[in-house]
């Protein structure tokens, strides 16, 4: 279910983000990432540090309730989490645990796609992921009473997630702490190529999206988890977030080119 596109997409992609994952990309030979560039220091420093680490946990916190009220309303979930979806509804485990298990699977693609050029760093992403996994699980149970509400309502609560969403994703990426492996692999294979963040953000959601539905296929018969709601998110939670960005640029422009 993530980085329920996700846990933690996105599943599609389609933000402010790529623009900033792009620039990304162009340090991963280093093993690092723009984001990553303040590390901790002293005194004022650290205190930086440790508050952009909070925004970052609230960012995935946010955005696993985004994904779990997309999900929850049975509209079909994000391309990031549809792999963990069709997965879990062959073995059914929770969401969050298969969201784990594909982000970690994101770092090993990482592994093979840099080969040399991988670092520690990179490997960094996984911790994050765990807390992201339980956080996915934990409103997947708060929002659960939505699967039983009528169409219109669960359609408003799929717009609802998406903005949600939209919201964790902007938080995430501006703590400027580390990237979720779901974008790592797209920034990996973006600097190897030479290729465009979004093109490659693009084809990668889609090859999620074609993977959960052989696996629905294969074991159920049926597609499972891919809907409206899976293209929706898709498309939509990019041009929400560009237009949460303008606001924060608009509102606070100092703190916004900090």
């Amino acid at each position: 279910m993530t980085t329920m596109n996700s846990e933690k997409s996105t599943q599609s992609a389609q933000s402010e983000n790529s623009e900033n994952s792009e620039k990304n990309a162009q340090a991963t030979k280093s093993g690092q990432t723009s984001q990553s560039g303040k590390g901790p220091g002293t005194g004022k420093q650290k205190l930086d540090f440790v508050l952009r680490c909070l925004a970052f946990c609230l960012g995935m916190f946010i955005m696993a309730c985004g994904i779990a009220t997309i999900t929850n309303a049975d509209l079909g979930t994000t391309p990031i989490t549809s792999i963990p979806y069709a997965v879990n509804a062959l073995f059914p485990l929770t969401i969050g645990v298969y969201t784990g298990g594909i982000n970690a699977c994101f770092v090993l693609l990482q592994k093979l796609v840099l080969g040399r050029e991988f670092r520690l760093f990179h490997a960094l992403q996984l911790p994050p992921v765990l807390f992201f996994g339980m956080c996915i699980d934990f409103w997947m149970h708060c929002t659960s009473f939505i699967v039983a509400l009528p169409y219109a309502e669960r359609m408003l609560f799929l717009c609802a997630g998406i903005v949600i969403m939209a919201i964790g994703i902007l938080i995430e990426v501006a703590s400027h702490v580390i990237v979720l492996p779901g974008e790592g692999i797209v920034m990996a294979i973006a600097y190897k190529t030479r290729r465009n963040f979004g093109t490659i953000k693009v084809l990668c959601d889609v090859s999620m999206v074609c993977i959960a539905m052989v696996i629905g296929f294969a074991g159920l018969g049926h597609i499972v988890g891919i809907r409206e709601g899976t293209v929706m998110s898709a498309v939509f939670t990019g041009f929400v977030v560009r237009f949460f960005s303008f606001l924060v640029r608009t509102i606070w422009p100092q703190r916004a080119k900090k």
